[in-house]
């Protein structure tokens, strides 16, 4: 059977995979410190927010809107968004943190991974109508804001340092990775 057969029931169950993966992250993360949770909300509410003011003004990451994919909207801007930063953030952390512990790779070198993980998903989610950019062009400032964002959020978990599950870290953005790279293929 070919993807489009299930092309419907994959778009379903996209919203139950980001909540998913967020509680599998905190179940096997351990850190169940009122510190994890304060800065997890901050970082939900960072994500959340530059894609609020981005779908709303087009100044951020150019013009772009969400589809119905994710569910429950608040200003044009699905709440799971905040979802996706979060885990996408502690993930690629996480992984960097295996490798160490300085400071100026752990801002910077996260928001390339995020960066690079964002390049991969833009054209399958626009196919799959997850989202959709004005004339169907990705504008670069799209990659510039979500480094800028990404360095902002790994900023923070550097200064809160975290205990983060490095094992968990590397599943995720490895499914990450495995997932959008076969859509790629299978969508083309």
């Amino acid at each position: 059977m070919s993807f489009a057969a299930y092309k419907n029931l994959f778009l379903t169950l996209t919203p139950l995979n980001l909540l998913l993966t967020l509680l599998v992250f905190f179940k096997l993360n351990k850190d169940f410190s009122t510190k994890f949770i304060m800065l997890s909300l901050l970082i939900f509410l960072i994500g959340f927010s530059v894609e609020a003011i981005g779908v709303a003004t087009g100044v951020l990451f150019g013009n772009y809107t969400y589809g119905g994919v994710f569910g429950y909207k608040l200003f044009e801007t699905p709440i799971l968004i905040g979802v996706n930063w979060l885990f996408l953030a502690f993930s690629t952390y996480g992984v960097v943190q295996y490798f160490t512990k300085k400071a100026y790779w752990l801002v910077l070198l996260p928001p390339v991974l995020m960066t690079a993980l964002d390049f991969l998903i833009e054209p399958i989610a626009m196919k799959l109508g997850f989202w959709s950019w004005e004339n169907d062009v990705i504008p670069l400032q799209n990659y510039a804001m979500w480094f800028a964002t990404s360095a902002l959020i790994h900023s923070l978990i550097y200064f809160f340092r975290p205990q983060i599950n490095s094992k968990i870290s590397f599943v995720i953005i490895s499914l990450q990775l495995l997932f959008f790279g076969t859509l790629h293929l299978l969508v083309q």
